[in-house]
């Protein structure tokens, strides 16, 4: 009787790749070791995904769904660069997979969820529609970017890491206050 495929292999597969670039990062994540990971065969992964990068998309795609789901409970244009901080300092190897190809999905104009959260939250904060808030959101996020990059990950410098943080916190929150006097005098004109 022949053996019937593993409908759940392809999930375990993503869930041990995922599992070891989240723990040890992209270093650590070979076909053989996600193979050994999902309980399976480096043959068998191959069958399902072309090669690493082939995985790595998968990957990306959780990555992105995990940072959205934690900044759409935002409710203010600080508290989602808040959320995105802290998701950068507690899963910064998730981290990095999305950010490794950022410039490009903007450039191309791909769909970013997070990124249209923050453009609908400074449309709420500062009138106006969310598409006229691009340039804003743009300078926002790589505000919030530069940080997550040069923020130590050991412990040792935490009060370096927690000073960075509030430094990028204050600048954006003058970024807005800019954006907000701005607008409201040329309201006046």
């Amino acid at each position: 009787m022949p053996r019937k495929p593993d409908v759940a292999l392809e999930g375990r597969i993503v869930d041990a790749a995922y599992r070891i670039w989240s723990q040890q990062g992209e270093g650590s994540v070979t076909m053989r070791a996600v193979a050994r990971a999902a309980r399976t065969t480096t043959p068998t992964l191959y069958q399902r995904f072309r090669n690493k990068q082939d995985l790595k998309h998968f990957l990306e795609e959780r990555a992105r769904q995990k940072l959205f789901d934690s900044v759409s409970g935002a409710r203010s244009v600080l508290d989602i660069c808040g959320r995105t901080l802290k998701f950068t300092s507690e899963h910064r190897h998730e981290y990095r997979l999305l950010a490794t190809d950022w410039g490009i999905r903007y450039a191309q104009g791909l769909p970013m969820r997070s990124l249209e959260q923050l453009k609908r939250l400074l449309a709420n904060e500062l009138g106006g529609s969310p598409a006229e808030h691009r340039d804003l959101a743009f300078q926002l996020f790589a505000i919030v970017h530069g940080t997550a990059v040069l923020r130590p990950s050991d412990a040792e410098q935490g009060s370096t890491a927690e000073a960075l943080e509030e430094a990028c916190l204050r600048a954006c929150e003058a970024l807005l206050r800019d954006r907000a006097r701005s607008r409201k005098n040329s309201s006046k004109i």
